[in-house]
């Protein structure tokens, strides 16, 4: 027999000669005085007496906090609440045990169903008073999901409870509050597998502030619209990839109609050069719709009664021809004199012959410029 052979040998016999109390309990001593209260709490569950195992449980808990075989009690507690239906009892069993023995080899399935749990309130299921079914849980969903993330910030879990948090918040309203949870999935948890929907509800989000009538200006909507074309980009092939391209669409048309609802207050009250800048906008960004068709005609007929310079953008008129020969002998001039070999007076003694010279003040340039104040106050007049 090899040595390794004989090493193996040695471990199971080891293992085969502890006492049934040491082998229950993953590798830590269970004493003696513990092993009956928790086998007569195994008993009951074993034998289908689940109320009686939970308080079976709870006693040897109660008596024996520290015990090993306490965390595994604390689990099975939370297991047979959940299978007799009380999902919020449940969900504050398997938290005790978290947050009481956080080292237990149950960590990771106890946060799964905690998940789960929270996932049947998200999805509608209603909270228990008394044994009657009441309003949908919502709140109680997100605060679930909080919880979860306080507990498992890292867990294989927290990209999920991290997405649904954001979904809770979504459905009671809380939009900005989303936003910022489906954020955390992209900084948190970059490489999650959710992290495309976590893109896309951010857009969805941005697209219900702007379409909710909230909003004083269009930045939701090229929010929504900017993180919906990053999506595409990204996620090309995403199953979403053509909702997204619906929601494009949707905010296009909306974004126009806002833009059109601008253009016709500016248009009613005569502004004109105000309400030709948002018919061109409408142009731009819809081309070959309906608005586009009637921004058109209407820029047409506003500058066909009352010309271009009543809706020409930037200097309130145009210069006339005089002004424009004057600006162009005065430049002439100006750069004349900035040759080397000019003779004639400084550039700074140009004024053109239409233009006033206006005498200006001289600005002081030195604090020698500024008088002192007297040190003696002068005498006062005498009578």
């Amino acid at each position: 027999m090899s040595f390794r052979a004989f090493q193996i040998c040695a471990v199971v016999v080891f293992f085969a000669l502890l006492p049934a109390s040491a082998q229950n309990s993953g590798g830590a001593e269970v004493p003696e005085t513990d092993q009956p209260a928790y086998n007569l709490a195994r008993n009951y569950d074993e034998s289908g007496a689940n109320q009686q195992a939970i308080d079976a449980y709870r006693m040897f808990i109660k008596a024996s906090p520290a015990s090993p075989l306490a965390a595994r009690a604390q689990f099975r507690i939370a297991e047979l609440i959940e299978a007799s239906g009380d999902l919020s009892r449940a969900f504050d069993a398997y938290q005790l045990l978290l947050t009481r023995y956080p080292d237990t080899p149950d960590f990771e399935k106890a946060v799964t169903r905690q998940v789960l749990i929270a996932n049947e309130y998200l999805g509608g299921k209603k909270l228990q008073f008394l044994g009657m079914a009441i309003v949908p849980a919502t709140e109680r969903a997100e605060q679930m999901f909080t919880a979860i993330l306080k507990n498992a910030p890292f867990s294989r879990n927290a990209p999920i409870a991290q997405f649904n948090l954001g979904l809770t918040y979504e459905k009671q309203g809380k939009v900005k509050e989303a936003s910022a949870a489906y954020q955390s999935v992209l900084d948190k948890y970059p490489s999650s597998s959710i992290a495309d929907d976590a893109v896309y509800q951010i857009g969805y989000t941005y697209m219900q502030i702007g379409t909710s009538g909230r909003s004083q200006d269009l930045s939701a909507l090229v929010l929504a619209k900017n993180t919906f074309e990053d999506f595409l980009l990204q996620y090309p092939n995403s199953e979403k990839a053509a909702q997204a391209r619906d929601n494009l669409k949707a905010i296009g048309g909306r974004e126009s109609g806002d833009l059109m609802a601008v253009a016709k207050f500016y248009d009613r009250y005569r502004n004109y050069r105000a309400a030709a800048i948002y018919y061109n906008d409408v142009i731009r960004r819809q081309p070959g719709t309906a608005d586009a068709k009637f921004a058109q005609e209407r820029i047409q007929i506003l500058r066909s009664d009352y010309g271009d310079d009543a809706l020409r953008t930037g200097p309130e008129r145009a210069e006339t021809g005089e002004k424009v020969a004057l600006r162009r002998r005065l430049q002439a001039q100006v750069e004349t004199s900035a040759l080397a070999n000019f003779n004639g007076p400084s550039r700074r003694d140009i004024v053109p012959d239409e233009l006033p010279v206006v005498s200006r003040p001289k600005l002081r340039t030195n604090v020698r410029d500024m008088r002192p104040v007297p040190s003696v106050e002068p005498a006062l007049p005498t009578q």
